[in-house]
């Protein structure tokens, strides 16, 4: 153009914002500025969408200073800017404050509450719009039932707003609500409800088939998520990329590999396999979780272009099936491909080194340096896994260092030092850790708890570990299970409390527990209790029976204490059962330099 005007610059501005090239665009409007061309209430309605904070609090000032705060168009925009920067506040005073307040500016209001999920908020601001006698439309509604179903809190005046919409007719007539609907029922578990606003959809809707199939499959109800599947088909209505993304969940939730073949199929078919990362990821994920780690990486090796969820779903699944050196081979890969490591990378990728059986100081050192590099040593859950990897290369110095690091450790942090101090037998330490958690306020959880008692069993410390289960008794948020009990049984009968460890083993969760008989029955050896050893070593029978390793420790006890009578009663139990192989030690030696 050989002449430009204020019209064309806003033209080519809204284009360029269309286009998603928000950076263009306030590169146009500088240069419109910066050349004389004076602003209309259009180009800030446009341009104050492509801003960040710091350049849309610049533009209101802009707005101020040429007395454009009265447009219902830019305040529109404005309110939006202070959402989408997350200063909801700020957007309501300015909504407030508008003399003009239309249906669009309040639904930029209730769409801004509900993705910042202040669902409080929203839920007043809908109360004093009605109030106040403004229009509202579905899309209002749909967004105050969004935020309902977002906060399980607010449920139930979710459940009101569905009379609400009903009495003004916004159902079924507006389909978007009526999905809404669907959504609001599935979270509260209410499938009843929730196909009785199905049922209201027209059967052309293709949102409410997949957002049914979506509850069902969620909700662990496969048959009837295959049967709307079916029908969804059968009506020649395309499954959605979230509908898959649920069946592949449900087929990993249940270990179903063969519905898991079966979806993966009507998947391929469809076209769905390589169009989204999410597709991939699900699909990675459900193979990890059925166990079969194969197919997993199939899927990895073939993606085209790799996505950094595909690359994390491949690295958790080799830890699931426990093929751990297949994490590094994927981290080579990101690395290759260029894909640059998240948290969630670094953290998997260190558990799976630390489980590894050829697990090093060298690996260690080689992902902490990635750590620094790409700026998560204060990270929390990275943090973690260092302290157990290290701990696990027997560096206990080096997990001290990074948890005395952290300037503010949560509670997997401290339950991971504690589990380090616990491994190596230090359960002095681990106690003092514990003691100084609870002190900061922290609230440990069931894994603490073990880890902590675990450390007094290592250790030996039978006070110090009666008086942790002991709180967690009183704590009264968490009960002790099998496995807290079994590391008591195991630490009062080997100081010799034999007849208090049995009364416990009597009267718990540990009646069935295979593990903690056979430690009790080792520990009744040691102190020579023949009389409670030869109860354990029936028990153990019992419970264990089909264990043919349970057999002939049993076989062997009897045998030790003279009753070769028994001895062989229960070594002929055990023949012709399969023994596990026994397992093996690797040392790694490493010389410096």
């Amino acid at each position: 153009m050989a002449l430009q005007d204020v019209i064309s610059l806003n033209r080519k501005i809204t284009g360029f914002i269309r286009d998603g090239l928000g950076a263009r665009a306030l590169a146009v409007y500088r240069w419109m500025v910066a050349s004389g061309f004076r602003e209309t209430p259009h180009t800030f309605s446009a341009i104050l969408s492509a801003c960040n904070r710091y350049e849309g609090l610049q533009l209101h000032g802009r707005v101020l200073a040429m007395g454009l705060c009265s447009n219902p168009f830019i305040g529109s925009a404005l309110v939006n800017l202070y959402m989408r920067i997350e200063m909801p506040y700020a957007a309501l005073l300015l909504y407030n404050e508008t003399a003009l307040q239309s249906t669009v500016m309040s639904n930029v209001v209730l769409g801004g509450l509900c993705n910042l999920k202040l669902t409080e908020d929203l839920l007043c601001s809908l109360l004093d719009m009605r109030r106040q006698g403004l229009e509202l439309n579905g899309l209002s509604y749909c967004y105050a039932m969004r935020g309902c179903y977002q906060d399980e809190e607010w449920l139930e005046q979710g459940r009101q707003l569905h009379g609400v919409v009903l009495k003004a007719g916004w159902v079924p007539s507006n389909i978007f609500l009526s999905n809404s609907l669907i959504d609001l029922y599935s979270t509260t578990g209410d499938l009843v409800d929730a196909k009785n606003s199905l049922d209201d959809i027209p059967s052309e809707d293709v949102i409410s088939w997949n957002s049914i199939v979506s509850v069902y499959a969620s909700k662990g109800h496969m048959k009837e998520a295959t049967a709307y599947l079916r029908q969804m088909l059968w009506h020649g209505k395309l499954p959605s990329v979230r509908s898959f993304v649920r069946l592949f969940a449900l087929s990993g939730q249940t270990g179903d590999l063969q519905f898991g073949f079966q979806m993966h199929g009507v998947a391929l078919k469809l076209g769905f396999n390589w169009s989204s990362a999410h597709v991939q990821t699900a699909l990675i994920d459900m193979y990890g979780k059925c166990c079969s780690f194969d197919c997993s990486m199939a899927i990895f090796n073939e993606i085209p272009s790799l996505a950094l969820e595909c690359c994390n779903s491949t690295i958790t699944s080799s830890i699931r099936c426990k093929v751990f050196e297949s994490a590094l081979e994927v981290l080579y890969c990101m690395i290759v491909e260029g894909v640059v490591p998240d948290n969630v990378t670094l953290s998997a990728t260190m558990k799976a080194i630390s489980l590894s059986a050829s697990s090093s100081l060298i690996s260690c050192e080689m992902l902490h340096s990635w750590v620094f590099k790409l700026g998560f040593e204060t990270d929390m859950a990275v943090c973690s896994s260092l302290i157990n990897a290290y701990a696990r290369v027997g560096q206990m110095n080096s997990s001290h260092l990074i948890f005395e690091s952290l300037q503010d450790p949560n509670v997997i942090c401290f339950t991971s030092i504690i589990s380090a101090c616990a491994r190596y037998g230090d359960g002095a330490k681990g106690v003092e850790l514990f003691n100084k958690m609870v002190s900061r306020g922290l609230k440990p959880d069931d894994v603490t708890f073990l880890c902590a008692i675990a450390g007094c069993d290592q250790a030996g410390l039978f006070e110090e570990g009666r008086l942790v289960i002991e709180f967690m008794r009183a704590s009264r948020e968490l009960d002790p299970d099998e496995r807290h009990f079994a590391c008591m049984v195991n630490l009062l009968s080997r100081d010799g409390f034999v007849e208090e460890a049995m009364k416990m083993m009597e009267h718990t969760p540990l009646r069935y527990y295979t593990k903690a008989w056979s430690s009790l029955l080792q520990n009744c050896r040691a102190h020579g209790e023949n009389v409670l050893g030869k109860r354990a070593a029936n028990m153990l029978i019992d419970v264990g029976q089909k264990d043919p390793a349970t057999n002939l420790q049993v076989s062997k006890y009897f045998h030790e204490i003279g009753d070769n009578k028994n001895a062989s009663r229960v070594k002929a139990m055990a023949s012709g059962q399969e023994v596990k192989e026994s397992g093996h030690s690797l040392v790694v030696i490493s010389y410096g330099i």
